[in-house]
């Protein structure tokens, strides 16, 4: 999720490591830009069984691509009533449970959560996490027996419990919301938003969770909420450097911080190795393409990360006055329509001056 430093508009993210793939994407010539569905506004994205993948967007819609052919089609359709000027928000981060093949999609202001089935865009299941109003539902991590959920307006996460073969629960109220506490609570907030992006360790054991008002990154128990700042050295890009911090990836003691910039042209990934203990990390550069624009969220495949672009920094036609301007059937005229899912090579790090 993103709050544009100016304007501030949602985008969120999602972060999912493929740990059990049998395919090396790395070793196929896979196109390094892959279509998505036009006229979107992709947020989440998540890496499923196979090649595919999901894009899915704050209009309510999921598109469902094969990352080698770049065949899509939309597995679940945009809300009727979206609007995006009003601010509506139906869908954020995403992932994908290997074990049921069930895609976990956050629901953003309406603090909800959905179960789709990732083959046939069938809705199993919708869970209520947080209704105050004040909660945006963000990111999500699945681990063996839960999975757990960001809340970019209010300090908390929330955790929803699974069987040992991922099974869910079927009380539409089987969340629990956890404060983050902690160091989290700790030092300066310049935009008062909260946690973004989260991880699991593979154990499960362990979260680490990202605060984009903070800039800084968490090392999180997920029982307790307790949470540690993980010290950077030097320290991330953050607001002050006109980067935000949004979906996380991790790989081994790799992170891959997925930060969208003011314009297309700051967005970059942010590479940090953490020690054993997950308490310090060594900031290693950026990954950056000329390809990314309002980048949300990623995922591992194979030797590649692929983000997803929003390309809110190109949205739509305005008249003289500056407002937008509609089509007869009342869309706002778009400057660029396209929307993409782009593969970096994660070990193509920079050096930041």
């Amino acid at each position: 999720m993103k709050k544009a430093l100016t304007n501030f508009v949602p985008v969120a993210t999602i972060l999912l490591a493929l740990s059990a793939q049998s395919i090396n994407a790395g070793d196929k010539p896979f196109p390094n830009i892959v279509d998505a569905l036009d006229a979107s506004w992709p947020e989440g994205f998540a890496i499923g069984m196979g090649f595919t993948a999901y894009n899915g967007s704050i209009d309510g819609s999921i598109y469902k691509v094969n990352l080698r052919t770049g065949q899509g089609e939309t597995l679940v359709e945009p809300e009727p009533d979206f609007d995006l000027f009003a601010g509506d928000c139906h869908k954020l981060g995403m992932r994908v449970d290997s074990r049921t093949n069930y895609l976990f999609v956050a629901g953003c202001g309406n603090g909800d959560a959905y179960v789709f089935d990732a083959d046939t865009g069938v809705e199993i299941m919708k869970y209520q996490l947080d209704d105050s109003g004040l909660s945006v539902i963000n990111d999500i991590a699945i681990t063996s027996d839960a999975v757990y959920f960001t809340d970019f307006g209010q300090p908390f996460m929330y955790r929803l419990p699974l069987s040992r073969n991922g099974g869910i629960p079927t009380s539409e109220y089987a969340a629990t919301a956890i404060p983050l506490t902690g160091d989290f609570e700790v030092g300066d907030n310049l935009i008062d938003v909260f946690a973004n992006g989260i991880v699991a360790t593979p154990d499960g054991k362990t979260l680490i969770i990202g605060n984009s008002g903070s800039s800084k990154i968490f090392k999180v128990d997920p029982t307790t909420g307790h949470s540690d700042e993980i010290i950077v050295d030097p320290p991330l890009l953050g607001l002050l450097e006109g980067s935000f911090l949004d979906g996380i990836v991790l790989q081994g003691r790799t992170l891959y911080i997925v930060s969208p910039g003011e314009t297309a042209e700051g967005d970059l990934v942010q590479v940090v190795e953490l020690d054993k203990g997950l308490l310090t990390g060594t900031f290693q550069g950026k990954i950056t393409d000329p390809n990314m624009s309002g980048v949300a969220s990623g995922a591992l495949f194979g030797k590649s990360l692929y983000v997803n672009n929003a390309h809110y920094d190109a949205c739509c036609e305005v008249d003289g006055e500056g407002n937008p301007i509609f089509d007869d059937d009342g869309n706002p005229v778009l400057l660029y329509i396209e929307r993409t899912i782009t593969k970096l090579n994660r070990h193509a790090v920079e050096p930041v001056e």
